[in-house]
């Protein structure tokens, strides 16, 4: 009777029991203790025979070879190696979840990123602080919203205020449901009105705790009528040191999606409470993205009648138009021509614009804005803790390719700048290239007319960094770190052709201190600007620059070509675009008529109103002035603040403008309904019957 087989092990079913399949693989699995009848011991080495020509080499039996004539096999075994004292786990860094596409989760602890090696060598902390700050980089960011200041949503906020103050300021100890870990209370943030939770928006979302679904409805709630508005407390500090005045002209260039520009609304209508309170000012929202720009509206409803006071505009940031400066006329021989072309006709019928306006006069064009707000386009990286898949991308090579445009916006933000006025540049990165090279290079290029202000007395409960004077321009290299002390070194044979077409020279530090012939150079005074860090105040990574316009721009020091000065100097036809109604006109191209620009409603049309309404002796002056139109249907009446018309409308290069929305729609043409008096509103023929509809009234 033969014995029972032994029980076969895990690893023999994946071998498939073949012995000969891989004699190293076996023996390997032995050694590690795979194998199942083999003692600990056994697998371990422990009664192994050492061999006599090599003490470090140990003979083991193998009974799985045997019969096939090599009963013994003698095998390498290395000698244990010691532990080091400074031994470090494998530590796997788990990032905060996001609503982002696809991307790794994971950081290996100890194997620094691209991010933190760069910014180590910038030093743009201390050592002790960098523990803190990355730790802070790598957890989600905390809700934090402002409440509105604006007259007319006094009694809003304070009816928000009485409903949620056992949220805001709660008596018992909430818990994370995922951690366990205690929620910090509520914070209250005076220098912006606003509060700042302890939990970050997808906790607040999905939590299963009543108290915090509670808060999530308020916060809804009173988010949707603009009692309230939701907003990272680092993007609050632009329009906090600008200081809007009612009678201000705001810009903000790059304004979607749009949380500036509702702060800037709200200040400008802070003292507005109906009638004779309606402020003088605007605010000009832009965005280079048509898409973009209809959100920016779709975000300022919520302000209800205070977006009587917004233009939202889409250009591009670097090219913003100057309504102020007139538009070109055509010679007389071909406005009858292009009169059929669809020409603007306020612009043919205009005189040539004078010498002082045509930008050749040494300087460039006087400002339109008191305030403008230049948060430029730049890599993000402050935003890591909303978007944690930039660590896995995170390049310095990016930061590079956008400091050419970041110092385009900024210098024509300077240019629409009044004297007198304030700018504040900002983004939302820690580097210096994007940030203190830019602001050192405009100074430089307005020639004094720029000066940086320091703003710490109008934010004093906001924690921050003084700006850098000192930095390094670095790339990375087949993932090296690669320093270029000067912009000749990026220059060499040595770098790539591509690369070099990447530094420009205003990427390094200013000059300063004292040269080899006893010449002190100062440079401009760059600790003045604000650093952002999240570690100071659980807050994102933001960098700001309030920068005030004390004199006129210089004009360019060369002179224009032969061609360009004649065009716009003299009625001769340009030579750009050749002659014929479409073509050059004096001092440019002549423009169609624009689609987007708003006209004054026919007096029949505001006179039809008055009578079907009751207007009373106010009428013409605040309410029947402000109704325009956007095409010669009159499908829609929209109201325009008396700060939109000025800036905006009334301007003599307002035709520039592309005006995607402004003002509040007040009436609009939905039809005609069974009973309703039909009746078409031209000028000349008032009550005239026809098949139009009238105007109702818009909810």
């Amino acid at each position: 009777r033969l014995p029972s087989p032994a029980p076969e092990s895990s690893f023999e079913r994946r071998m498939g029991k073949r012995k000969n399949r891989s004699k190293a693989m076996l023996r390997a699995a032995k050694r590690r203790g795979h194998v199942a009848g083999k003692s600990a011991a056994a697998a371990d080495g422990a009664g192994a025979s050492p061999s006599i020509a090599n003490p470090n080499k140990k003979v083991f039996g193998d009974d799985d070879d045997a019969g096939t004539g090599d009963a013994r096999q003698t095998v390498n075994v290395p000698p244990p190696p010691a532990a080091p004292s400074h031994h470090r786990a494998a530590e796997k860094i788990v990032l905060p979840s996001t609503t982002a596409p696809w991307f790794s989760r994971t950081l290996d602890g100890n194997k620094p990123t691209h991010f933190e090696d760069y910014y180590r060598r910038q030093a743009i902390l201390p050592d002790e602080e960098w523990g803190s700050f990355l730790s802070h980089l790598r957890k989600p960011l905390p809700v934090t919203f402002r409440m509105s200041n604006m007259a007319s949503h006094a009694n809003g906020v304070a009816e928000a205020l009485a409903e949620g103050k056992h949220l805001l300021r709660p008596r018992q100890q909430l818990y994370n449901e995922v951690t366990g870990r205690p929620i910090p209370p509520p914070k209250e943030l005076r220098w912006c009105n606003g509060w700042q939770l302890g939990c970050d928006k997808m906790a607040l979302k999905y939590s299963r705790t009543p108290e915090l679904r509670e808060f999530q409805r308020w916060l809804v709630k009173y988010n949707s009528t603009g009692v309230l508005t939701r907003q990272a407390v680092d993007s609050m500090v632009p329009a906090a040191i600008l200081g809007v005045e009612p009678r201000h002209f705001v810009l903000d260039m790059c304004a979607s999606p749009g949380s500036k520009t509702t702060q800037c609304i709200e200040q400008l209508n802070a003292n507005n409470t109906g009638a004779g309170s309606i402020p003088t000012g605007c605010v000009v929202a832009n965005d280079i993205n048509p898409r973009r720009a209809y959100f920016l509206v779709r975000r300022c409803a919520a302000l209800g009648a205070a977006t009587g006071s917004l233009m939202v505009t889409n250009h591009h940031a670097q090219w913003f138009p100057n309504p102020g400066v007139p538009i070109r006329t055509l010679p007389e021989g071909i406005q009858s021509a292009c009169a059929g072309g669809g020409l603007d006709a306020r612009t043919s019928s205009r005189d040539p614009a004078p010498a002082a306006t045509r930008e050749d006069s040494g300087r460039y064009p006087e400002g339109v804005y008191d305030r403008i707000i230049c948060d430029v386009p730049c890599s993000g990286d402050g935003t890591l803790r909303k978007n944690p898949q930039i660590w896995s991308e995170w390049r310095p090579e990016f930061a590079m390719g956008l400091h050419q445009l970041q110092l385009r916006i900024a210098q024509r933000g300077a240019a629409l700048l009044k004297v007198g006025g304030y700018m504040v540049y900002s983004t939302c990165s820690f580097n210096p290239v994007e940030n203190e090279a830019v602001v050192a290079e405009l100074v430089r290029r307005c020639g004094g007319a720029l000066e940086i202000v320091d703003a710490s007395d109008r934010v004093a409960d906001l924690k921050r960094r003084p700006g850098m004077k000192h930095w390094r321009v670095v790339t990375m290299v087949d993932d090296e770190s690669v320093e270029y002390p000067t912009y000749e070194d990026s220059q060499k044979e040595s770098v790539s052709v591509g690369l070099r077409r990447k530094f420009e020279r205003s990427m390094w530090p200013p000059k300063s201190g004292v040269t080899k012939l006893g010449k002190r150079i100062k440079g401009p005074p760059l600790e003045r600007c604000m650093r952002l860090m999240p570690h100071l105040q659980d807050m994102g990574g933001f960098f700001a620059t309030l920068l005030k316009k004390v004199a006129p721009l210089p004009g360019p020091n060369e002179p224009r070509r032969a061609g360009v000065a004649r065009a716009m100097s003299t009625r001769e036809e340009g030579t750009g675009a050749g002659a014929g109604p479409f073509g050059s006109g004096t001092g440019g191209a002549p423009r169609r008529r624009s689609e987007h620009a708003y006209s004054p409603a026919s007096t029949s049309l505001v006179e039809s109103l008055r009578r079907e309404w009751g207007g009373t002796g106010t009428w013409e002056s605040e309410f029947a002035a402000g109704l325009h139109v956007r095409s010669d249907t009159n499908r829609a009446l929209t109201y325009l603040s008396p700060g939109v018309r000025a800036a905006c409308v009334d301007r003599p290069g307002a035709a520039r403008i592309k005006c995607v929305w402004s003002g509040v729609k007040v009436f609009e043409k939905r039809g005609t309904a069974l009973g309703e008096r039909r009746e078409v509103i031209t000028e000349g023929d008032e009550g005239a019957e026809g098949a139009d509809g009238s105007y109702d009234e818009d909810d």
